[in-house]
């Protein structure tokens, strides 16, 4: 398959969402787990590379705030470079840790949605379900790290394109595993609730443990 089919086929996934459109993929030959990883490697690296270079271009950003900082005591001043310095080194560090994150994390979401699919009742395959995944979650890995480079408008835009991720989900699953539209809406929502709560519990505990920092320090 080449760079245009390749992006043909993303394009034609990513603007017309539905079952026929996951249905007329699902037919290909190249509907298999080698090109789903194939296609999220690639995302990856490319998602890598911008977000260095978005920590080069906050980096540079932050230089020009340097001659605020010389007015500042010393002391000062080099906390201020320290700063600076390690989130522009952890941010680069963080995008190329995303070559070997993406991937492992997308294979073992494949896993986890295939799993519940199958325990009610779906007949389909992990390496197909896996390349009809790939159509949109390759691309919009790209479009998410495109979208960093936007401030603060550029998280709003993420989170809509994480909603939408969800909507492809639903039918890409529908599609594959065959199931009516009630089974493949839990096989969606089950992983998102779970990571809500984890989230809701990471988050009650943060807070009860800065109340009970704070509330013991007065």
């Amino acid at each position: 398959m080449d760079l245009q089919s390749i992006l043909q086929t993303w394009i034609n996934v990513l603007t017309k969402p539905g079952e026929a459109a996951f249905a007329a993929e699902r037919e290909k030959t190249s509907a298999t787990l080698s090109t789903a990883v194939l296609w999220i490697i690639s995302s990856s690296i490319i998602a890598a590379l911008l977000g260095a270079l978005r920590s080069s271009v906050f980096s540079s950003a932050m230089g020009g705030f340097g001659q605020i900082v010389d007015l500042l005591p010393p002391e000062i001043q080099g906390e201020f470079g320290s700063i600076a310095e390690t989130g522009a080194a952890g941010g680069a560090a963080f995008s190329f840790a995303t070559i070997v994150i993406g991937p492992i994390s997308f294979l073992i979401g494949v896993g986890i949605y295939h799993l519940i699919a199958i325990v009610l009742g779906g007949r389909g395959q992990y390496g197909r379900y896996a390349y009809l995944a790939a159509t949109y979650s390759a691309p919009l890995m790209i479009v998410g790290s495109v979208l960093g480079f936007i401030p603060g408008l550029g998280g709003c835009l993420t989170m809509i394109l994480g909603i939408y991720q969800v909507v492809l989900t639903y039918f890409a699953v529908k599609v594959e595993y065959g199931l009516s539209q009630g089974r493949a809406i839990v096989v969606v929502a089950v992983p998102v609730l779970a990571v809500l709560g984890l989230a809701i519990c990471l988050a009650t505990v943060v807070v009860g443990t800065l109340v009970a920092v704070f509330g013991g320090s007065q």
